[in-house]
């Protein structure tokens, strides 16, 4: 069993390895996808973006897609969410963004360091808030940085690990 994930560990990465930019393209734009629709799982994703892109590619796919599509989630979580309980939407909105308007940096960027709560539940967290889109995206990087640093170096050094298995 286990010769069989490395056979596919193997392929995947000759085939990345042969198509780099299309593959770091493609990856980039099945991550924005698959954070946009907050999908469980994501730290599989993270962890092999560095796996198979090295530490700083799989930095840079991890932080900017999970920031784009949490991004476009938000937006769009919004928007379904005023139309459907305009009334209820107005009214907790309105409560929240009052109550974390003087440090509102602060609070979104603590709510994107605590490791617990699902991107899911962070997102609609953020999607009842009345806060700029440019102040989410911003908030989002400085949040996930350490992170996706964490991730992208998990995946490059499982990569490593991988390798050394080969000489074998």
């Amino acid at each position: 069993m286990t010769e069989i994930i490395f056979n596919i560990l193997f392929n995947v990465t000759d085939f990345v390895n042969n198509h780099y930019y299309s593959s770091f393209l493609l990856y980039f734009i099945i991550s924005i996808c698959f954070f946009t629709l907050s999908l469980p799982g994501g730290m599989i994703i993270l962890i092999s973006s560095g796996f198979f892109f090295g530490f700083l590619e799989g930095f840079l796919i991890n932080i900017l897609s999970i920031s784009f599509g949490s991004l476009i989630f938000i937006i769009f979580s919004k928007t379904i969410l005023n139309k459907l309980f305009k009334k209820y939407y107005d009214k907790f909105s309105g409560q929240l963004s009052n109550f974390v308007k003087n440090s509102s940096y602060e609070y979104l960027i603590l709510l994107r360091l605590v490791i617990g709560p699902p991107l899911i539940f962070q997102n609609i967290c953020i999607s009842l808030l009345n806060i700029s889109k440019t102040k989410i995206f911003i908030t989002s990087v400085i949040g996930f940085t350490p992170l996706m640093f964490f991730f992208s170096y998990i995946g490059s050094y499982a990569s490593n690990l991988i390798e050394l298995k080969s000489f074998t």
